[in-house]
This record gives structure tokens, C-alpha cells and sequence, in this order.
């Protein structure tokens, strides 16, 4: 179900104002009443109690409690390829889902981005990551396992805390959001919330470029530091330090660290250069696909798969134009 827009931007989803949200709710003087203006005047959505959220959305207040308290019964689990192995999804029913996706619309505010994260952000893309690497001599990689499935329902609850909700609010929100006491590998919240809960490991990793003046993007799970200069010898033992006690894990077989003349890739992406750019045998697929569509478009039963590729090529193209005029 694809929630209307209007809908999905307001606070008060079906409600015009907060002072109709207000009506709606009963006492003006209540301390229900009080909650909602209070986490309104914060900027955040009014989410005070299980009742005001299924007043919110036409809902019994039973259902909204079934959600938070009986997850699982409220997922569809499957798997999707990933590489050589396979990725499990779970993905939250309609009622759930749509109550997810105006959660993560109106928390988005809420969240001030790092300069250097690129994953999960409006408006940022994986090639602006790489972008930030373009004339790198050597690339530092590392992967978080498992992100999603490692951000603790605990974590979310205390990071909504720190924003502004009580802890009703809080608890209700991260139990919503949360299978199996984490976060959910398809609910459409999880992306955002993720990013909330490593902000203060987002502080330390900038702290760390800035201690050695190194470029740095996040992307989602995979975190790149990069230089011109020689790589700092203590950066790799510094920068797995982070890790260690959190409840989060460097997957050890990902991690990479690159020198020229060695080819510097970042998501994909050549970086070493004055410009980033597709790999020389992505550009030779690309032509090849640009034949057969021009030769055979009519007969190809992955045409539309074969335009991804070559629109995907336009777009990096536009990108770096668009980069070197500014």
C-alpha cells in the first residue's frame, strides 16, 4: 500500500493541526493533551501512547497494542541473493508498514546528518561517497556485519530518549520498529533509525579524519577513510578500537586497505584520478549492452536490465559534470 503523500508529511497524519489532534484527544488539561504539544513544539511526532497513536491513524488502540507486543506475527520473512549467499528480508504487513513509514518521515528531522555520511540521506548517493575519495593514494575500508540485525532495540529506545520522547513514547516507538529485539532487515525505519543509533560512533570516526586530516564516508554499513599522504600506521588498530565493546561488528574479510598503483575503488568506483569513474571493464559492458540493444532490442528478453545499466552510466556522468562546474 503506497501512502498518499500529504499524509505521510504530516505530524498528525490524519489530522490538520495539533489543536485538532488536541480535540480529538479529549481534556485539553490532560496530561496526554500536554505530552502532545510538548513533543510538537520539539518538532517531533506526537507518538505519546498507543491510543493517541491509533487515534492518529483510525486504529484501535488493541491492534496498536498487538503490533508493539506481538511482532512477529506481523512479518512476512524471506530471502533474497546477496553475492554468494542469501540476504534475509523482514518485511512488516501493511498496518505496520504504513505506521513505519510515517515514522521514519517525520523522525527524519529529527536527525542532523555528519557531513560524511551518504547512506539513508535524501539527496546523497554512493557516488557522492566516492566522490569525496576522487585523487586518493590509498583506500581504508571496512564493513559493519549484519547492521540492521546488530542495532539493539535497547539502543533505539535510548536514542529516542535523547531526541526529546518519554519513555512511553520511546518504548512504544522502538517496539514498532524492532523483530527479535532489533532492527528489522525491510522495515522502511530501520534505515533511518540506524543511522540515529551510530551517531556517536559517527563523532569518533570524524574525530579520527580530522586527528590525521583524511577524507571519510559512511555509506550504510561500509565506512572508507582515505589521503593523499602515507596512511597514518596506527589508523587500521585505531579505528577497528571503535568497535570493540559496541554492539556492532567489523566484518574482518571485508576489510581492505589499498595503495596506488593498485586500482582505489570506493562503491564501485574508481576514485584514484582527478574525477571518479566506472571501472574499465564495467565501461567495456556498457558498450557491449549499447550494441545489442541497437542491433537486437526488440529479440532482448532483459532489455530493461540492460537500460539500468546504461542509464546508471549517464547518471555517474552527470554527477561528475555536475562537480566539476562547481
Amino acid at each position: 500500500m503506497r501512502l498518499p503523500q500529504p499524509l505521510l508529511d504530516s505530524p498528525y497524519f490524519q489530522f490538520s493541526t495539533v489543536n485538532e489532534l488536541c480535540k480529538a484527544a479529549g481534556d485539553p488539561d490532560s496530561a496526554e493533551v500536554m505530552e502532545i504539544r510538548r513533543l510538537d513544539a520539539l518538532n517531533l511526532p506526537p507518538v505519546s501512547s498507543r491510543q493517541i497513536l491509533g487515534l492518529m491513524f483510525g486504529l484501535n488502540s488493541g491492534l496498536i497494542w498487538s503490533f508493539q507486543s506481538r511482532t512477529h506475527r506481523y512479518y512476512r520473512t524471506f530471502n533474497i541473493p546477496k553475492g554468494n549467499r542469501q540476504r534475509r528480508i523482514d518485511a512488516p504487513c501493511v498496518g505496520l508498514k504504513a505506521i513505519q513509514k510515517w515514522l521514519a518521515t517525520q523522525l527524519q528531522g529529527a536527525y542532523k546528518v555528519p557531513d560524511h555520511v551518504f547512506g539513508f540521506v535524501a539527496g546523497r548517493s554512493h557516488i557522492d561517497a566516492a566522490s569525496v575519495h576522487a585523487q586518493a593514494v590509498w583506500v581504508l575500508s571496512v564493513d559493519i556485519r549484519d547492521f540492521f540485525q546488530t542495532t539493539p532495540k535497547s539502543l533505539v529506545k535510548t536514542r529516542l530518549l535523547e531526541l526529546g520522547f518519554l519513555e512511553k513514547g520511546a518504548e512504544l516507538i522502538a517496539s514498532l520498529c524492532c523483530l527479535r529485539d532489533n532492527l528489522a532487515q525491510g522495515a522502511p525505519t530501520s534505515p533511518l533509525l540506524s543511522n540515529v543509533c551510530f551517531i556517536h560512533v559517527d563523532q569518533q570516526l570524524s574525530y579520527l579524519a580530522d586527528k590525521y586530516n583524511l577524507r571519510l564516508s559512511r555509506y550504510a554499513d561500509d565506512i572508507v577513510f582515505s589521503g593523499k599522504g602515507q596512511c597514518p600506521d596506527t589508523l587500521r588498530d585505531e579505528l577497528e578500537s571503535l568497535f570493540i565493546g559496541s554492539t556492532w561488528v567489523l566484518a574482518p574479510e571485508k576489510t581492505e586497505l589499498v595503495s596506488l598503483p593498485k586500482r582505489l575503488k570506493v562503491h564501485g568506483l574508481l576514485v584514484h584520478g582527478e574525477n571518479i569513474r566506472l571501472t574499465k571493464g564495467y565501461r567495456n559492458k556498457i558498450r557491449t549492452y549499447k550494441h545489442l540493444l541497437a542491433t537486437k532490442g526488440a529479440e532482448l528478453t532483459n532489455s530493461e536490465k540492460i537500460k539500468g545499466h546504461i542509464s546508471y552510466e549517464k547518471y555517474v556522468d552527470l554527477v561528475v559534470d555536475a562537480q566539476r562546474n562547481t
